[in-house]
């Protein structure tokens, strides 16, 4: 466990680059989403494999998200190959908690003020962007043009953050590059709209998309995590 908590300490440093102001102009003939709210509620059930020079797994997913302007917040878990689960975290851009229930290991942390490198944030802040938000014209602070790639600079969704996005012609997410805190930065690159690559060095996540689809407004109860007593705090402070 220790060693997957690690490998978020050794992402790289992002450099910094500069963006053009987003002009109507400049903005032109890129698909971004509407400003109308979508769906507020949704699960998603995904596949997971982890390769790393001293770690290797396979894990199956599940996130709960309710997306709205006023309280945005998923729920995950994650579970190993022979079942058990092996991570329990809720996010919102303001507050990240979570533990391993096999290590009673667990952070509680109010964003940005208790950030701090570990795998928990790491996850919940990748989450947080890609159910809990959406590129439309109110996000967008600056725009440039990479080869024959156009990034957009999004207002971040949990303070401190800086996401930078490019978009398919078709408007959906073909990469994104994320740093955060101290410096830490990775990439996600998605092949298709369920196939996705998380990068950093010596470190791919690729996830797989199982499925889709709305969730009852009735379920959100579930997305509240209350860590047991027994859990200890390694990043923030309980709750």
């Amino acid at each position: 466990m220790r060693r997957l908590i690690a490998l978020v300490l050794s992402l790289s440093a992002a450099g910094c680059v500069a963006f053009d102001a987003p002009t109507d102009e400049r903005l032109r003939g890129i698909r971004l989403d509407s400003e109308e709210p979508g769906p507020s509620a949704a699960r998603c059930r995904f596949r997971m494999s982890v390769e790393h020079p001293s770690l290797a797994g396979e894990y199956d997913g599940v996130v709960v998200a309710h997306r709205s302007r006023t309280n945005p917040v998923l729920r995950a878990q994650l579970f190993g190959d022979l079942g058990p689960r092996f991570a329990d975290v809720m996010a919102r851009p303001d507050r990240i908690v979570g533990y391993f229930p096999q290590t009673r290991e667990g952070v509680d942390c109010a964003l940005p003020r208790e950030a701090s490198p570990h795998l928990l944030l790491f996850l919940g802040a990748s989450l947080v962007e890609e159910f809990l938000t959406r590129a439309d014209r109110s996000r967008v602070i600056g725009v440039r043009t990479e080869g024959e790639e156009t990034w957009l600079r999004l207002r971040p969704a949990i303070p401190g953050t800086e996401c930078h996005l490019s978009l398919d012609v078709e408007g959906k997410a073909k990469k994104r590059k994320f740093s955060w805190m101290t410096g830490v930065s990775w990439q996600e690159e998605w092949s298709t709209p369920d196939e996705c690559r998380i990068t950093a060095p010596n470190l791919s996540i690729r996830v797989k998309i199982l499925e889709r689809m709305p969730q009852p407004l009735t379920t959100l109860v579930t997305l509240d995590l209350q860590l047991p007593e027994d859990v200890r705090i390694v990043v923030g402070s309980r709750k």
